[in-house]
């Protein structure tokens, strides 16, 4: 596969549907997934925990404003994650991954995300990355 992104795609489909094991299939069995809120890289098992967390916390999770573009071994995107609460609350952020593909799974994928600095996105329209 190349790093077209396509994986990366089904991931975050898959966690927006709540699916994290066809989410964990995106990964490779030794991927590892860093945050550079905490600055750890995360194992499978880790990742699971999280992302149950997530989809708890998130039920409705969508990206918008995607930009992707090749690097050595994989790609880098930008893009706004949206989410609406348990709660009915909506909230969205403006992330930055880079990630590694290995035999067409994820090996790796440092996402760099301000966890402080959410905005309250359109209820219609698109969504775009602020400032840009």
């Amino acid at each position: 596969m190349s790093a077209d992104g396509s994986v990366i795609t089904r991931m975050y489909e898959a966690l927006g549907r709540g699916d994290v094991d066809a989410a964990l299939a995106c990964l490779t069995d030794d991927a590892r997934v860093w945050h550079s809120f905490d600055g750890a890289a995360h194992d499978r098992a880790a990742v699971r925990g999280q992302w149950e967390a997530t989809v708890a916390a998130f039920p409705e999770q969508a990206l918008a404003d995607v930009r992707r573009e090749p690097i050595a071994g994989g790609f880098v995107q930008r893009h706004v994650w949206t989410v609406r609460s348990a709660a009915g609350e909506r909230k969205a952020w403006p992330c930055c991954i880079f990630v590694r593909i290995e035999d067409g799974l994820i090996a790796r994928l440092d996402e760099y995300i301000d966890r402080a600095g959410s905005f309250e996105p359109p209820e219609s329209g698109p969504v775009v990355t602020p400032g840009l």
